[in-house]
């Protein structure tokens, strides 16, 4: 059984999938960062920013494997 993988097609021009998780999983994490700054997340962390990217990439795994 093969995967067919649904492009994205932009003006003629043929988008990776990935590009297309890359962008959900950013509207996503745009709309759980909020919620991680009143859950004071940031502050757990040495590296915040690493925190925030590890959580990003996360949410993108999560797309790639269940689509």
């Amino acid at each position: 059984m093969t995967h067919g993988f649904p492009e994205l097609v932009i003006g003629g021009v043929l988008v990776a999938p990935f590009v297309t998780y890359a962008l959900a999983a950013l509207v996503l994490f745009l709309l759980l960062k909020p919620a991680l700054s009143l859950i004071n997340f940031e502050a757990t962390f040495s590296n915040p920013s690493l925190a925030l990217l590890c959580v990003y990439v996360t949410i993108l795994a999560i797309l790639i494997v269940l689509f």
